[in-house]
């Protein structure tokens, strides 16, 4: 039986709340990025916008100390009934200069996460008790806060998702609308004892996302207008991660809309405006500059001990940057590597900064051993940068995404700092990137690119894409990727190559490697003009944009 909906809120005395997971208190992603910038965007113009998050004191005391320091207790205590007995929950709250408002929810058996919020490593399978813990607290906590009318609920991911379900349930709120927005492709098996024990009313389906879709007052969204349609066409996300959910999908409808900017340009003016009038000199020199800077840095001693060296002797090549968490279903880290081992020596030299994902170090096992096979040319930093990070963006060469799938990805980042960008087309990284045409993309690829990039667009990067297969191949191909089956004693490439879908882009990496190299090295003024691309598409993105596309989907849960 699936709980009745309230009746909706009112439009002009909506309350807009984001509930969300990762925090700019405790971020490890994309997801903590997004919610330090568009809640804020939106409260600009609506009547009332707020957030609510857990409160992963841990991470955030560590990570977050200045923060840390200013979060301060609202008064507000409740319990929840959660697993057969009462919890104690505190609201805490941090007001920023700007008035906006994070609500933190705590409560000492929950939420303690050493580091990461999805990982603790002493109890691995505390994330999925924490999410559903939080989805049974957030309604009370809006009742504790006085909030119980005309409330709009913005949910993030399927941590958040169970919300749809407990609002719905708790009888002193009224007037409410559920809205989820995905940020990735993940769900979460929902055994029917579990929800037993939560107390909730039976709904169908046995993960997060096909008992709380249905319970969804409108629209689901997603980061970027490529994801959303990748989530019912591209074969990784429709066949492999979300078949179960393709009718919802289909009966809900899913509107991308495209995030902002991450950060802000940091560029000489006088070189954009050079470039803009035909002269790249300009921008060439101020990225030698930032080279010299990299260099210099990468020269220093390091706290913790990066893995492998660079040799700067006499080398004049590119630079190639990848960054990001170690996911080993999506980040890529792995293709990116078993191409530089296709690559003749003495070309490149390549930095990775991997964050260790749920395998931990012994997972980027393969990113050491490159850096002992090819020594001189990969440094590899296991662990978050306490300092160099910045450099590095500004003085590489090239960014790398090379990700299996890519709601949004980062590649407005490399922009910001004058680097162009070497990704796999998936995702939002094709609306990011003007393809270079020195890389040939299937056909397919190719229209695809062309329906978001006009024939006159600037490239600002490459983009790389396996051949065509059979769908069946494709598949199981993906399949095959996702089962790691490598782990934990085996090795990540070695595991995977011999997959004729995975050598395909290994392959297909391998030939962009070589393009971007080349531009470098034989055409510094196209290399220039790659680098101008990224600054015009820049102007493409913006969360005044984002906050208009969501308050769209606001004005349709509402009346």
């Amino acid at each position: 039986m699936q709980p009745q909906p309230r009746a909706r809120p009112d439009r002009t005395r909506r309350i807009i709340v984001f509930v969300t997971f990762e925090s700019e208190a405790a971020p490890v992603g994309g997801l903590g990025a997004v919610m330090s910038l568009l809640p804020r965007r939106v409260a600009r113009v609506e009547p009332e916008c707020f957030t609510i998050a857990p409160f992963f004191r841990t991470i955030t005391a560590h990570r977050k100390p200045e923060l840390f320091k200013a979060i301060r207790t609202t008064g507000h205590r409740f319990e929840v009934r959660f697993q057969n007995r009462p919890q104690p929950v505190e609201i805490f709250e941090y007001v920023d200069q700007h008035g906006f408002k994070t609500c933190f929810l705590d409560s000492p058996d929950f939420f303690n996460a050493p580091d990461n919020p999805f990982l603790n490593p002493a109890a691995p399978d505390q994330l999925l008790a924490d999410a559903l813990f939080f989805c049974s607290a957030v309604p009370q906590a809006l009742v504790e806060l006085g909030k119980t009318e005309d409330i709009v609920v913005c949910l993030q991911d399927w941590e958040t998702a169970c919300v749809a379900l407990t609002i719905s349930e708790n009888p002193a709120i009224r007037f409410a609308a559920a809205v989820l927005v995905l940020h990735n492709a993940y769900d979460k098996p929902l055994p029917e004892p579990i929800l037993s024990a939560m107390g909730w009313r039976k709904a169908r389906g046995s993960t997060v996302l096909r008992r709380t879709i249905p319970s969804l007052t409108g629209p689901l969204c997603t980061v970027s207008e490529n994801f959303a349609r990748e989530l019912t066409h591209e074969p990784l996300l429709a066949r492999v991660y979300t078949p179960h959910l393709q009718a919802l999908f289909k009966k809900k409808g899913i509107v991308g809309i495209n995030n902002g900017l991450f950060e802000p340009l940091d560029f000489p003016g006088g070189a954009i405006e050079a470039a803009r009038a035909g002269d790249f000199l300009p921008i060439l020199e101020e990225k030698q500059t930032r080279r010299t800077a990299l260099v210099r840095e990468m020269q220093q001693d390091w706290a913790e001990q990066p893995w492998g060296q660079l040799d700067w002797t006499d080398f004049n090549g590119p630079i190639f940057m990848m960054f990001g968490r170690d996911d080993p279903r999506q980040k890529g880290y792995d293709l990116a590597a078993a191409a530089i081992r296709e690559i003749p020596e003495g070309l490149a030299k390549f930095i990775f900064t991997p964050i260790p994902g749920d395998e931990g170090l012994a997972g980027l096992g393969f990113l050491k051993r490159l850096a002992e096979e090819r020594a001189g040319e990969v440094l590899v930093f296991p662990f978050r940068m306490s300092r160099g990070y910045k450099a590095l963006q500004q003085g590489s060469s090239y960014l790398v995404l090379s990700s299996f799938y890519e709601p949004f990805g980062g590649a407005t980042e490399g922009y910001s700092v004058g680097t162009p960008v070497l990704a796999r087309a998936t995702g939002g990284l094709v609306q990011q990137v003007v393809p270079h045409p020195s890389v040939s993309l299937p056909g397919a690829v190719s229209r695809l690119v062309s329906t978001f990039h006009p024939k006159k667009s600037l490239p600002s990067g490459l983009l790389f894409r396996e051949p065509d297969m059979p769908l069946s191949e494709v598949v199981a191909g993906w399949r095959t990727i996702n089962e790691c089956a490598y782990w934990p004693d085996g090795d990540r490439i070695a595991d995977r190559v011999g997959t004729p879908l995975y050598d395909g882009m290994v392959q297909a990496a391998t030939r962009a490697f070589l393009d971007a190299i080349k531009v470098y090295t034989d055409d510094p003024v196209d290399y220039a003009r790659m680098i101008f691309g990224g600054f015009e598409l820049l102007k493409r993105f913006s969360w005044d944009a984002s906050v208009a596309g969501y308050r769209r989907v606001f004005d349709q849960v509402c009346d």
